[in-house]
């Protein structure tokens, strides 16, 4: 049964947890393993690519190419006072492979954790340096350069203006001011008992211009911004006005879907 959870979000630049014990590496090799596998939806089913869509403020779009990177995965143990940050863990997403949407994390400490926490970005102390490899090489076409850094997030398609005229839509959403933190906790991963799970996160990717469902609310009662496709301002951001209304909506778009002990 589908468990919606608590979903928190802070924004967070360099340094994460000031006043906890922080361990960037952990204390012992373990037999853990997670794997999270992200579900990349649009109005509660899969996405599809080149199909036609509607967001809240009623204007048609599609979609032809979407990726993002997660990193710094980090764990907060039941005991709620040390965090374990997996160590380079910088992940792009995108729609290639089954494969290609999914993370695994192995050699982790066989303890109960209680908070799963993990970043939309790539932060400041690898977003300057294009010089990597993996999933940083900026062959994959996610990298501007050294001086811009990084794409948090492509999402590129046609917005339909009207029947006859279509609009390139292409939304390139980086540096640091961009950089998200999202957290799942009143969920315990438990690698103690069952040192393999799997954890389902499903990506509402529609949430990206704003949630249809706060349609009819208050402004200051969203948790999403409404993105209005017609504001050329929007387009090609990473310095433009909306990024960050942007950003805060993609912090909302993660909704915890199951966890399953294999």
């Amino acid at each position: 049964m589908k468990k919606l959870l608590t979903l928190l979000f802070t924004i967070a630049l360099t340094s994460l947890f000031s006043c906890d014990t922080y361990k960037e590496n952990f204390d012992v090799d373990g037999t853990g393993s997670i794997t999270i596998k992200f579900n990349f939806l649009h109005d509660r089913a899969p996405l599809e690519y080149n199909r036609q869509y509607i967001n809240a403020l009623g204007q048609n779009y599609t979609l032809s190419d979407f990726r993002m990177y997660i990193s710094n995965l980090t764990l907060r143990d039941t005991s709620g006072t040390n965090f374990y940050k997996v160590e380079d863990s910088y992940h792009l997403l995108e729609i290639i492979e089954e494969s290609d949407t999914s993370i695994v994390i192995t050699g982790l400490p066989n303890k109960s954790y209680s908070e799963l926490q993990f970043s939309v970005g790539v932060d400041n102390a690898a977003n300057y340096n294009t010089d990597q490899v993996g999933d940083l090489d900026p062959a994959n076409g996610m990298a501007w350069n050294w001086d811009t850094g990084y794409k948090f997030m492509l999402v590129e398609g046609l917005h339909l203006v009207d029947s006859i005229s279509t609009k390139g839509l292409v939304y390139h959403i980086g540096g640091d001011a961009n950089y998200r933190v999202v957290k799942f906790s009143e969920q315990e991963i438990n690698l103690a008992n069952t040192p393999t799970m799997y954890i389902e996160l499903d990506v509402n990717v529609d949430y990206i211009f704003g949630d249809k469902s706060e349609y009819g609310l208050p402004e200051d009662q969203r948790k999403t911004n409404f993105i209005d496709l017609n504001d050329d301002t929007d387009q090609d951001t990473m310095f433009g006005p909306n990024t960050q209304k942007i950003a805060d909506n993609y912090a909302q778009m993660f909704t915890w879907k199951d966890i399953i002990g294999q």
